[in-house]
């Protein structure tokens, strides 16, 4: 069962990478195949549609050689062939009347693939350029299809994890960007390649501006949730971090986009250094806009963790601990775990006669009179679980040993036979839990939220989100090199 289902998520990776290097190679293919040549679409509508006074001056006919000019709708079209590598101008004029118009320059440009690319006015214009904008699209969409595909397959089975963050924060990302794109495409249909990259540049901004009320209110709940916890339990610098990270990002994002709201010219007037600059707040604002996006996931992911039903049909129920009281009776966040599990287990009993084996999972503290598994084991005996239901785990120190060490007992209980397992927790920690019960081999582990005290949730979101950006980091290394790449490209061909 958990290998088909492990065959079917590489199959959708198998499917967009197979995609994406289909599109590219087309793509590549069919702009080398129509490149050579080009039509220049002067935006010039001569009398009587005749080309009879109309002179094109090639500077340079070594680099491409002037075909033809004619009159394509009522405006007047000229056709080139590439010859060799190089740049040069091409003058056209006209005549109106007995007046002989000022010669319009164009800059043409054959490149190392004898593509003839047109750079006039700071635009790039070549035969198939409309193909490449139309593969971007489909691209994104291809992109954006199988993201929401994989997202919403990983809530429905239970997968809770850091790809399914991975896969929502990138959805987010890819969305915006396609739909600014789509709305330009829209209103503007005779849009070049080379406007379409610049729309690039504007849409990190707008996705800034658009999460910006969002990762404000999100930044302030830490604020105060960091205020309100510090207050319950205690200074620590892990209680502080969300206070830390609301006033990075806000000062990060206000000085980001008062940079790169200035005008582009203003750092064109200053040369190659201002250029690089500019670019460099670009590649800023696009990552910044990308890392937003995986906290927003992050919230997304932790919050749907908690409101998942657990299928009942579980043969264990891991509780994990947390501190006692000095008297070794449960605090309420510990009972809370306890109790929840007990429920869950009553009501699948109710539905479909089927016990399951409570494994309280804790150790004992420097601090503590008894393990908090043999706590939790006291409380299930005193509200009538009988003791062969109860399998008490007591050495853990944390939550990944609570996991591994409850699976150990659990297969030394059940012959090694594969048992479905659940775990009950506080809410804010019901991820941490699916994390840590993927990292032992628990793969279709389900967590049972009990409900906590709201301020610990940021918190956990941050730590989520910390975990997310460690856990992955080369994956998300290389989006920021693709973002890095994608930007110093089109400084070469655009800016």
């Amino acid at each position: 069962m958990k290998t088909k289902k492990k065959k079917r998520m590489d199959k959708r990776f198998l499917i967009l990478n197979i995609a994406v290097i289909a599109v590219i190679v087309f793509t590549s293919v069919y702009v080398w195949s129509v490149g050579d040549d080009y039509t220049l679409h002067t935006h010039v509508y001569p009398e009587n549609e005749s080309t009879d006074k109309v002179i094109v001056d090639v500077k340079d006919d070594d680099v491409v050689e002037f075909v033809n000019v004619r009159v394509e709708k009522g405006e007047l079209v000229a056709d080139f062939r590439a010859d060799s590598r190089g740049e040069t101008d091409v003058l056209i004029s006209n005549t109106i009347g007995d007046s002989r118009i000022d010669p319009t320059v164009y800059r043409l440009e054959v490149n190392e693939f004898d593509t003839i690319i047109d750079h006039t006015m700071g635009d790039i214009r070549f035969n198939g350029d409309k193909v490449v904008i139309i593969s971007i699209i489909a691209l994104l969409a291809l992109a954006e299809a199988m993201m929401l595909w994989m997202f919403i397959d990983y809530c429905k089975q239970g997968k809770f994890s850091y790809t399914m963050i991975a896969c929502g924060g990138l959805s987010i990302f890819n969305a915006i960007l396609l739909a600014y794109v789509i709305y330009y495409l829209i209103n503007m249909p005779s849009l070049s390649i080379g406007y379409f990259l610049m729309l690039a540049t504007n849409a990190g901004t707008i996705m800034l501006i658009l999460l910006f009320p969002l990762m404000l209110l999100l930044s302030i709940m830490l604020a105060i949730s960091n205020i309100w916890l510090m207050k319950h339990e205690g200074y620590r610098p892990v209680n502080a971090l969300g206070i830390f990270f609301a006033i990075i990002w806000f000062l990060g994002t206000l000085g980001t986009l008062g940079v790169y709201l200035i005008p582009y010219d203003s750092f064109n007037d200053g040369g190659y250094t201002y250029k690089a600059h500019y670019v460099v707040m670009l590649i800023v604002v696009y990552i910044i806009g990308y890392l937003e996006c995986m906290f927003l996931s992050t919230v997304v992911c932790s919050f749907l963790a908690t409101k998942y039903k657990v299928p009942m049909d579980r043969d264990y129920i891991i509780i994990l601990g947390c501190a006692i009281r000095g008297d070794g009776t449960l605090t309420p966040l510990l009972k809370g775990r306890v109790d929840s599990a007990v429920s869950f287990e009553k009501q699948q009993y109710r539905t479909t006669g089927k016990h399951a084996v409570f494994v309280p999972s804790g150790g004992q503290g420097a601090d503590e009179v008894i393990s908090e598994g043999e706590a939790m084991e006291n409380y299930l005996k005193s509200i009538g679980i009988p003791e062969e239901r109860i399998a008490r785990e007591d050495k853990s120190t944390n939550t990944l040993e609570n996991m591994k060490l409850s699976k150990e007992i659990i297969d030394g209980m059940s012959g090694g036979e594969e048992k479905k397992i659940a775990f009950s927790t506080s809410g804010y920690h019901v991820f941490r839990g699916y994390i840590m019960a993927r990292k032992n081999d628990m793969e279709d582990a389900k967590g049972i939220a009990a409900k906590t005290k709201l301020y610990f949730f940021p918190n956990a979101f941050l730590r989520e989100f910390v975990g997310l950006i460690v856990d992955q980091k080369w994956k998300h290394i290389i989006f920021a090199l693709a973002i890095i790449a994608f930007f110093s490209t089109l400084a070469y061909l655009v800016l």
